[in-house]
């Protein structure tokens, strides 16, 4: 399975020491980007991505469900997203159900520190977090990947999941790409929009087999 290593960034962009997965201590301290993908995936095959007017906000709550929407963070966010999956040759729909991959971003509010195996992370039953149905008529989704570290506060994460298959309710949906970002806070703890743009160019560019 095949890791992409994280990128500092300090002022100035950084590459660290050769190492599979970054230190946690860093992971709260540091503008970090990390992406992980199935390498069984074939990217090719698709075509089209749906990706929500909305960013997720994941923190302790366990009643309702928080967005950020219509919002200039929000926006500024999935616009990014969205012209990064363009320019890697995908064509934005706003059909849902023929979509062939689904695009979830999430703001993290807090910091968290994790560790979960090709099952079920922290955020398991968040409230609308991927409810079922959301994308379809299927069982779930999992993770084709081993990941250990922690999420921080002001941190954004991007999914891609496979909606290429026929739902069907004894089928999972895969998580084939996951971006992580953190660091992106200003002194007043508010998103410096300048470095969450630059950030997931950066996702995109060290993610060079996401192309159709």
């Amino acid at each position: 399975m095949k890791k992409i290593l994280p990128f500092i960034f300090a002022g100035a962009l950084l590459a660290t020491a050769c190492e599979k997965l970054p230190d946690t201590d860093k992971l709260d301290n540091d503008y970090l980007v990390y992406t992980n993908y199935d390498d069984d995936t074939d990217f090719k095959k698709f075509s089209t991505f749906y990706v929500p007017d909305s960013v997720l906000i994941i923190d302790n709550s366990s009643n309702k469900p928080k967005y950020l929407y219509g919002t200039p963070a929000s926006d500024i966010i999935i616009a990014n997203y969205v012209s990064g999956m363009e320019k890697a040759g995908f064509v934005r729909t706003t059909d849902k159900e023929s979509a062939d991959l689904g695009l979830q971003i999430s703001y993290i509010e807090d910091t968290y520190r994790f560790r979960y195996f090709n099952n079920y992370p922290w955020w398991y039953g968040y409230p609308w977090y991927w409810n079922f149905g959301y994308w379809g008529n299927w069982g779930g989704w999992y993770w084709p990947y081993n990941i250990t570290y922690s999420y921080s506060t002001g941190s954004i994460l991007g999914e891609l999941v496979d909606l290429s298959d026929t739902p069907s309710t004894s089928k999972t949906l895969r998580v084939v790409w996951t971006s992580y970002i953190t660091g992106l806070l200003n002194n007043n703890g508010s998103l410096n929009t300048t470095y969450v743009q630059k950030a997931i160019d950066q996702a995109f560019a060290q993610s060079t087999y996401l192309k159709k």
